[in-house]
């Protein structure tokens, strides 16, 4: 693997950890300002953040193979 790939890998995985560590941030205030009992939206999209990116990486191993 040439080095500019490592690279370019190392900022989308380091920016995709900046985005779910925020999303994650983000969805607990909104819970955490929310009263008892009431979930919103954000736990139905939690899991899909980890269903898309286990979907980017099946893609990517089928397309380089």
């Amino acid at each position: 693997m040439r080095k500019t790939d490592k690279i370019v890998r190392s900022v989308i995985l380091m920016l995709l950890g900046a985005m779910i560590y925020g999303f994650l941030g983000a969805a607990a205030e909104a819970y955490g300002s929310r009263s008892p009992g009431n979930v919103g939206g954000e736990i139905l999209v939690l899991p899909m953040i980890a269903g898309l990116i286990w979907l980017g990486w099946q893609l990517r191993g089928k397309c380089h193979k």
